[in-house]
């Protein structure tokens, strides 16, 4: 991972939330199926997914609850469950714009935590705006917000 890169978490994530704890983790969840979308979990993902959990939760995850954590995500992966996955989270969201948004806002770092732009993250992208309901000018914004982010932990 970029040294520059949990600068540029902590920042994009700076005055999001807090939220209530079931709020947080289909937030989680939302950061975690970014991850798997493309069916590679790399080392930079893992720990750009620490770091998230650690912003939402206030506290950096202990190595082994993160793993349990990822151990219980981490179950039945293909495109069906996972769009089904985002569909359930986004329900547990409901009328929160503020969650949503957050929400695209760890999936927009999550996608960037590899530096690899794969099809299915493209793809995945334009299933969570639809299902978070977002319109593309929000989804925009908040991806120019995580990109400026991202220039000024450089």
């Amino acid at each position: 991972m970029r040294e520059s890169f949990p600068k540029a978490i902590h920042g994009a994530l700076k005055g999001v939330g807090p939220f209530p704890r079931h709020i947080a983790d289909a937030i989680i969840e939302v950061a975690y199926l970014t991850m798997a979308v493309d069916q590679e979990l790399r080392d930079e993902e893992l720990q750009a997914f620490a770091l998230i959990c650690g912003e939402l939760s206030g506290q950096p995850p202990e190595e082994r609850d993160l793993y349990k954590r990822l151990d219980r995500l981490g179950e039945a992966l293909d495109r069906t469950s996972i769009l089904e996955r985002l569909e359930k989270s986004a329900s547990v969201l409901g009328d929160d714009k503020p969650a949503k948004l957050a929400a695209y806002r760890v999936a927009s770092l999550m996608a960037l935590a590899d530096l690899d732009a794969a099809d299915r993250e493209f793809e995945f992208d334009l299933d969570l705006i639809a299902t978070l309901g977002l319109t593309q000018d929000e989804a925009d914004k908040v991806s120019d917000e995580v990109n400026e982010a991202l220039a000024a932990a450089s």
